[in-house]
């Protein structure tokens, strides 16, 4: 007897325990992020050097728009999903893996803009003197 799965290609590729844990990605990026725009600004580093936020900004985008989604671009690119309790389960079939490749270059995309943006930002804040 097959049993239903609950992999979607280019849809949802992640089970509730890995969307927790990409939340978790998303809220350490997040915390780094203002922690480091925090030491970045209060200690008036000249702000060509502050687009070192991008590497947290990006983390924190990237976890949360993959939690949000309930897909984890690295599966996608491994030609995987973990949907499913249990093991990580390898895709063959074309069509899914091409969805799975889209959705994974979106969510890229959108976490680039977002740490892009953030960055810009963070660039933009004057020194404290």
């Amino acid at each position: 007897m097959a049993t239903a799965s609950n992999y979607i290609p280019g849809m949802c590729n992640i089970n509730p325990k890995e969307i927790a844990q990409r939340r978790m990605i998303g809220n350490i990026g997040l915390i780094s992020t203002i922690i480091l725009t925090a030491l970045l600004v209060g200690f008036s580093v000249d702000a060509l050097f502050r687009v070192i936020v991008f590497i947290p900004a990006f983390l924190a985008a990237t976890g949360y728009l993959q939690a949000r989604n309930k897909f984890c671009v690295g599966y996608a690119g491994a030609k995987q999903h973990h949907a499913d309790d249990g093991a990580v389960i390898t895709i063959s079939d074309e069509a899914a893996l091409a969805a799975d490749k889209k959705k994974a270059r979106t969510i890229n995309l959108q976490a680039l803009m977002i740490a892009i943006f953030t960055t810009v930002i963070v660039v933009m804040i004057p020194a404290i003197s």
